[in-house]
């Protein structure tokens, strides 16, 4: 009775093992063959006791079983399914002095809960992990000219953004205030303070040498859509494999630029991956 306790205990955890294998790596593989797999390294295991050599068959037939013992998977999946392993390993081996006192039913239970919980929170993390690291190749460092100041700014190119001005169908940018109000002139900021959100068009706080520069800017948000600002900048440097420059397109600035991806200072249109891809 003690060994069929070991093979479907074993059996559960390569299931979890195997399923979170799948998703990670993004493998559909029939719940049958994740199953047949999990049973058989579990005999193997089960069988052939704490032996380095049916330890790594009982691994073996786990990736080659599910994976249909290609070489591609034990390069690709095999790792995943270890590291994952690793994790459970530890995490129940920290655990099991606190449960020792349960009923083999309640162990086992209680163990494949600990087990999945703690996958699906890895799988969560993973996941994140895996996007932060595909979006900071979007992070550029750039140098904007505006105003006749120039003006260096880290910048994401966001592939949603793509706001462009009305009238001529260029490309809208945003870039963080906080970072341009000190090489910004005194008259602009100024006026800039000046000019009403609910009266948008009114820009007569502006010199005429600024008014040149502006275009108004329709933004969706969630609520409504709003009329903002947009100035013209006279060059955009992109520096990038190969770099770019980008030339009287448009800047909306935005006070609200704490949430701009990995801490950027500018949010770019769609448009500037067209040479950085």
């Amino acid at each position: 009775m003690y060994g069929e306790w070991l093979v479907l205990i074993n059996t559960l955890f390569n299931l979890a093992i195997l399923t979170f294998t799948a998703r990670v790596t993004g493998v559909f593989v029939k719940n049958s063959r994740l199953l047949m797999s999990s049973i058989c390294s579990s005999l193997v295991a089960v069988i052939g006791g704490q032996m380095l050599w049916t330890t790594v068959l009982s691994f073996l037939l786990l990736i080659g079983i599910a994976f249909r013992f290609k070489l591609r998977s034990f390069q690709k999946q095999g790792p995943i399914a270890l590291t994952a392993t690793i994790v459970i390993g530890g995490l129940l081996t920290a655990v099991q002095p606190y449960l020792k006192n349960l009923s083999v039913t309640h162990f086992i239970s209680i163990c494949f809960l600990l087990a999945v919980a703690n996958l699906i929170v890895f799988y969560k993390q993973w996941g994140f992990v895996k996007l932060e690291r595909l979006s900071g190749r979007f992070v550029f460092d750039t140098t904007l000219r505006i105003f006749g100041a120039t003006i260096p700014l880290t910048a994401f190119v966001d592939t949603g953004n793509q706001a462009i001005e009305p009238l001529s169908g260029k490309p809208v940018h945003f870039v963080s205030y906080t970072a341009l109000r000190p090489h910004l002139p005194e008259a602009f900021r100024k006026s800039l303070m000046e000019w009403q959100e609910t009266d948008p068009y009114n820009v007569s706080m502006f010199t005429e040498d600024y008014q040149r520069y502006i275009r108004f800017i329709h933004v969706n948000t969630v609520q409504q859509q709003t009329v903002v600002l947009g100035f013209r900048f006279e060059e955009w440097h992109i520096k990038g494999e190969p770099s770019q420059v980008k030339t009287n397109e448009y800047i909306v600035l935005t006070k609200k630029a704490k949430n701009f991806p990995h801490s950027t200072a500018a949010i770019l249109h769609f448009s500037a991956l067209s040479n950085n891809s």
